[in-house]
């Protein structure tokens, strides 16, 4: 009787067991999803896991053909409720699990700046509203062509801010999908483990091997064997193996020689024209580039003496003088015309200052001989009366 309870609970529980795993159906619904969903990684308990988005999973399972009924498939899915039905049967047989993310204490503080800083610019803006206001009141009332041009002007300008403000906001969101894309998020555990269809973060714990991995590690192996088994080889393929290895060699041979051969050609040229001339043969040989870009070009060449320089320097010298000594004679030659200029003028003007005041004031101009005969008829007058 013992042993008949004992096989019943062993019976029950496999059922258990077969009942918990997934089907193959959804095996092959889960490896679509693992294999073409975008992969996101984050860390979970210090360990760097790979999540996905529920709203996208669902998404791309209406899409398929288990919602389409494509290539003799049946249809799974009708709405949106279905395929969130079955993520969520998939979620209780442990194919994924529910996360939260965590915040930081130094995003919150990021979130809090940011809040303020946005009330503080809706400050500014109403502020410079308001201000703008006023002075359109005063400019309606004092309307003239000179404020409009201005008003275009500034509305110009305003434009070009505006613009500028948008290219930075760009700048900034292309910055932040970077930092988003290089940072990684942290997860926790989260209490219900439900699917819900929105932007809730789900951690893969289905991971089966890409059939490219298996493939490549097929190959690794079987080349390993063949390599062990190289004395079993026929003769023939032993010989073109060996005359492969030589060619590889002359071939790493060849390069090697070229770097030497190139490293002291350089160094010669350099020391016989005294640093002047700068002579690579193959300049990208050594470079981080591809094959065949290493090979072009074939040389580069630079010259770096010192005495063009300074022969350079002494034509535009020799220049600055003959253009100062040309422009010399026409500065005594614009000189001297003022000067005559001048002279002109100051004759010119004393001659009209003089006829002015002879005119204006009632003199007179008297000379010497007049002046001398009109004391004499004054003296004789005055001799008379006496």
């Amino acid at each position: 009787k013992t042993k008949m309870a004992e096989r019943r609970k062993t019976k029950s529980k496999r059922k258990v067991n077969d009942d918990d795993k997934p089907t193959k159906e959804e095996y092959a619904v889960a490896k679509h999803l693992r294999f073409n969903l975008p992969k996101k990684e984050a860390k979970l308990v210090g360990m760097t896991v790979q999540y996905f988005i529920a709203s996208k999973a669902v998404d791309m399972l209406m899409d398929s053909k288990w919602a389409s009924g494509g290539k003799g498939t049946e249809v799974l899915f009708t709405d949106r409720r279905s395929i969130v039905y079955y993520l969520d049967s998939l979620l209780a047989k442990g194919l994924f699990h529910r996360a939260a993310k965590v915040d930081r204490k130094k995003d919150k503080d990021k979130k809090k700046k940011k809040i303020k800083e946005s009330d503080r610019e809706e400050e500014v803006d109403e502020e410079k509203k308001s201000k703008k206001e006023k002075k359109s009141k005063k400019k309606e009332k004092t309307e003239d062509k000179d404020k409009e041009s201005e008003r275009e002007d500034k509305a110009d300008t305003e434009k070009e801010d505006e613009k500028k403000s948008e290219e930075k906001k760009e700048e900034k969101k292309e910055d932040d999908k970077k930092k988003k894309k290089e940072k990684k998020y942290k997860l926790a555990m989260h209490d219900e483990q439900t699917f819900v269809d929105g932007e809730e973060f789900y951690v893969w714990i289905y991971d089966p091997v890409p059939p490219k991995t298996f493939i490549i590690g097929l190959l690794l192996v079987l080349g390993a064997i063949a390599v062990c088994l190289f004395p079993l080889w026929p003769p023939e393929v032993r010989l073109g193996v060996y005359y492969l290895s030589l060619a590889a060699a002359g071939f790493v041979g060849v390069i090697l020689g070229l770097c030497v051969v190139r490293f002291i050609l350089f160094c010669l040229i350099w020391v016989c024209t005294f640093g002047g001339h700068h002579f690579w043969m193959l300049p990208n040989l050594t470079e981080d580039v591809g094959f065949f870009e290493s090979f072009v070009p074939l040389y580069q060449y630079e010259y770096k003496g010192g005495d063009s320089e300074k022969d350079s320097k002494k034509s535009d010298k020799n220049t600055e003088k003959n253009k100062t000594a040309e422009s010399k004679p026409e500065e005594k030659d614009i000189k001297d015309d003022i000067v005559k200029a001048d002279d002109e003028k100051d004759e010119s003007g004393s001659e009209k200052s003089g006829s002015d005041n002879s005119n204006g004031n009632g003199y007179e101009i008297i000379d010497k001989d007049d002046f001398e005969v009109d004391t004499e008829v004054a003296d004789k007058e005055s001799t008379v009366t006496a």
